[in-house]
């Protein structure tokens, strides 16, 4: 316990979270504060309506985009006007990209700075500082996922909390926009709020946007859409701008009588119309950037392989035809396309088809109606016909448009098959135009994983590399959240292609129309980055070769100058032929020489950051290879070495890096340790959809767990935790006994299933809704799906529940809910890999 004159220290613990943006293409940012007291020896609860909570009395969002990066810095001052402590929380939701680059707060007048450290020498500062008996905090963002950086603090009585959070992305360019996205959740009126965003162009800024606040996390299709009218915008110069949102408390409770939530976005674009691109170099560092925007389209052959599995059913198969009815209608004229759905079989368009071979699932290959893919397929795979590749015109994409429309969601998940037959018809394609060959594009968007032999990732990947002898570009969509999206991301990045989430919600087809839009026009292809020997180190390029590029998209390398010569050159293939660019740099003035490093070193070592963390995931050890690599990349430790190297060098938090606060604390009793599990149930890695936004989460929660289950009673519930310090390090979480658990039960074990259950009902769905789901019978194979990881941290596969019924589970179904994963629409279990699972048939 905690006497009044105890509490004259702060106590702080940090805890790191992810929470999934549901806008495709924006960089979001979201704070949240919010409040509970600590009453009663220090235990934390719902906060006392006859208490004041504490007030936000300034709120400053400040972002300074320089050539196209971005350094964000929020500050928070917080009071505690009440007569007890209270317990204040700052978060901060972080996009997929960027890298939190600093953190400290300021309790009494004393700053305390947070530091970066490699994950496991964070791990060690942070036992000893426990064993000092100081508090401390350890942040680890673990995925590429959108992650919520969350600082809680205990306040004494009226006392004043400082915090500042600053972190750093580089701008993409999508659809011809940078966008840059604040969302604003504080909780309450504050009293002081100001969000500002400065812009810093070296081309004059051609259009400038801020669009009303936003309430939604969905896509808006309004271009008329208003302008916010509380927003002030300066143009210092041409190449300038100065946004400001700057509410006053009335006008806050005008927009929302609780505190403002919603999105304020910034959209702008630059002047292309002299020069496709442009090289920048300042402090001894080059930035090049490139998007060539007047060249038409090259031709292409796009072919959508479209899962239609039993998962699929419902609302997410309605949405894929209302998305493929505006794609089919967008392709260029001209362009090749076939569609490629695919469940527990394989099935190819023809546009030839009749009425009676499309009901029958013919798709007139001979006589072959398409199965399981394996050897005897194999044999079939000349049976092809130039039909199956259909040119984009009126009368053929009706056609397709009335085939989407006609297909149903059934049967299991049979990727390695689809992907297969896709790269076939692409190499069709090329042996019939050999003249002018189009570009191939595979669409593959999934909402599950393969279940069908062969089904692991490494499997897939594999055959997919051997049969790509077309160099088609793979774009993977996964849909919803049980997608398996680590291996579309792979996959992709050793296709030339790249990975995106699509959120299951009401704008579904607007997020797959957008996507498609993003890779609908590529302008050139085998485009290549030159730079002379003698004026670039070369050891510090980044990627310089690209497959394609695309419309309204824009290419950036970066790299250190060896002379002040300088001279670069790009070339690549036109729809006319070779295409030759030549730049000369421009030359920015010096940076600030009180700056950690200038936003051109930063900019450089930022990407390098993000290029070699995307090397270790392709299996790759060169950053142009895009066409390699099998098997785990043997170089792919020094990968992550040079990663880890900059990322110490530079401050930035990456999923290699930790940042870790230790505060002096010499009262020590106040630390203590319990087992954090018995706070809430386990949930998911990736937190579950639908978190609102007064919601304090224990340490458990943020464990590493491959099924998706909120804490009990939904995400509106609170969870209460004791203010003592964690460790919240995912590759260190130990489960007691569970390495020693070698033999399994049956499922006649389980207590809480009836023998002749074939389906089961499990709180599985979204804010642990009731979702019902089938038992394995001797028909499923005892096949290792996806990888995953255990409640204890063991590394395991997930299974059919029948060939891994644990003995820990049988008697408890909130313990088996740890081990959840879904296989299709039949219940699976994260077996670890150390546990020998039976044979089929047992």
């Amino acid at each position: 316990m905690r006497s009044n004159e105890g509490t004259r220290h702060f106590t702080m613990r940090m805890l790191t979270m992810q929470l999934l943006c549901a806008l495709l293409l924006c960089y979001q940012s979201v704070v949240t504060l919010t409040a509970a007291t600590t009453e009663n020896g220090g235990d934390v609860g719902h906060h006392n309506s006859t208490v004041p909570k504490p007030i936000i009395l300034r709120l400053y969002m400040n972002t300074d985009i320089r050539f196209r990066y971005a350094r964000t810095a929020v500050t928070s001052r917080v009071s505690n006007a009440a007569n007890i402590s209270q317990e204040v929380a700052f978060s901060v939701v972080l996009p997929d990209a960027a890298f939190v680059s600093g953190f400290h707060m300021v309790a009494d007048g004393v700053q305390y700075d947070a530091y970066v450290r490699e994950r496991e020498a964070a791990r060690q500062e942070y036992t000893q500082a426990l064993r000092r008996g100081r508090t401390a905090g350890h942040v680890a963002l673990s995925t590429r996922d959108s992650q919520r950086f969350a600082v809680s603090v205990n306040v004494e009585p009226h006392k004043k909390i400082d915090f500042r959070l600053t972190y750093e992305e580089l701008l993409g360019r999508r659809l011809g926009t940078y966008r840059h996205v604040l969302n604003l959740d504080p909780g309450q009126i504050v009293q002081d709020l100001r969000v500002t965003t400065r812009i810093s162009e070296s081309s004059n800024i051609t259009s400038l946007r801020v669009p009303a606040l936003r309430t939604s996390n969905e896509i808006l299709d309004d271009p008329s859409e208003a302008s916010n009218p509380l927003v002030i915008i300066e143009r210092p110069s041409p190449e300038s701008a100065v946004v400001k949102f700057w509410p006053t408390e009335q006008q806050q409770r005008d927009l929302a009588a609780e505190g403002l939530q919603g999105q304020l976005v910034v959209e702008y674009e630059v002047d292309r119309t002299s020069r496709p691109g442009e090289v920048l170099v300042s402090d001894g560092y080059f930035v090049h950037f490139f998007a060539p925007e007047h060249l038409p389209p090259l031709r292409k052959h796009v072919i959508f392989v479209l899962d239609v599995s039993g998962s699929m059913s419902g609302r997410k198969i309605t949405q894929l035809k209302e998305a493929m009815s505006t794609i089919l209608s967008d392709l260029n004229q001209g362009d090749l396309f076939s569609i490629v759905p695919f469940s527990s079989t394989v099935q190819v368009w023809d546009y030839n088809a009749t009425e009676s071979e499309l009901r029958n699932g013919r798709r007139r290959l001979g006589q072959i109606r398409w199965g399981d893919y394996g050897e005897e397929e194999e044999e079939q795979a000349e049976t092809l016909v130039p039909t199956v590749i259909a040119t984009a015109t009126s009368d053929n994409i009706e056609k397709a448009k009335e085939f989407v429309n006609d297909l149903s969601a059934i049967g299991a998940t049979n990727i390695n098959a689809a992907l297969q037959k896709a790269l076939q018809i692409s190499r069709l394609s090329t042996e019939e135009n050999s003249v002018q060959k189009p570009e191939p594009i595979v669409i593959f968007l999934t909402d599950g994983q393969a279940n069908i032999h062969p089904s692991d990732p490494v499997s897939i990947m594999s055959n997919v590399r051997q049969a790509n002898t077309g160099n088609s570009s793979i774009f993977s969509l996964a849909l919803g959240r049980h997608a398996d999206f680590t291996f579309l991301q792979k996959l992709s990045l050793r296709n030339t292609g790249f990975a995106r989430k699509i959120y299951e919600a009401s704008d579904t087809a607007l997020q797959l129309r957008d996507f498609y839009r993003q890779v609908a026009s590529p302008l050139l292809a085998n485009v290549t980055f030159t730079y002379q020997p003698d004026q670039v180190a070369r050891s510090t390029l980044t990627r310089t070769k690209f497959r394609r590029i695309f419309s309204g998209s824009e290419v950036v390398v970066a790299g250190r100058q060896s002379s002040e010569d300088f001279t670069s050159e790009v070339k690549g293939q036109s729809l006319s032929g070779n295409s030759q660019y030549s730049f000369t740099p421009t030359a920015l003035p010096p940076a600030d020489t009180n700056a950690n490093a200038s936003s051109m070193e930063r900019l450089w070592a930022y990407l390098t950051i993000q290029q070699l963390l995307e090397k270790q995931d392709a299996g790759t050890d060169d950053v142009n290879d895009y066409y390699c690599c099998d098997e785990a990349d043997d170089d792919g430790d020094r990968n992550n070495t040079d990663a880890l190297t900059l990322a110490l060098r530079y401050s930035f938090v990456t999923r290699l890096t930790s940042l870790v606060v230790v505060k002096p604390n010499e009262n020590a009793s106040s630390v203590n340790t319990e087992d954090a599990s018995e706070a809430t149930a386990p949930t998911a890695h990736a937190l579950p959809d639908g978190i609102r936004r007064q919601t304090p989460y224990s340490a458990s929660a943020l464990q590493p767990r491959y099924s998706f289950v909120p804490p009990p009673g939904g995400s509106g519930r609170q969870t209460h935790y004791r203010p003592d310090p964690m460790l919240i390090n995912h590759s260190h979480v130990i489960s007691p006994g569970l390495s020693t658990a070698n033999t399994l039960a049956t499922l006649s074990d389980i207590t809480w299933l009836s023998p002749n259950d074939t389906v089961v009902s499990l709180p599985t769905g979204v804010n642990r809704t009731v979702e019902v789901l089938l038992l394995a019978t001797a028909n499923e194979i005892n096949v290792a799906y996806a990888a995953c990881t255990t409640p204890g941290g063991e590394s395991g596969h997930c299974r059919h529940l029948k060939y891994c019924v644990l003995h820990l589970f049988t008697n408890s179904r909130e313990q088996f809910l740890e081990y959840f994963c879904r296989i299709d629409s039949f219940l699976g279990v994260c077996c670890p890999d150390s546990v020998r699972a039976p044979e089929n048939g047992r």
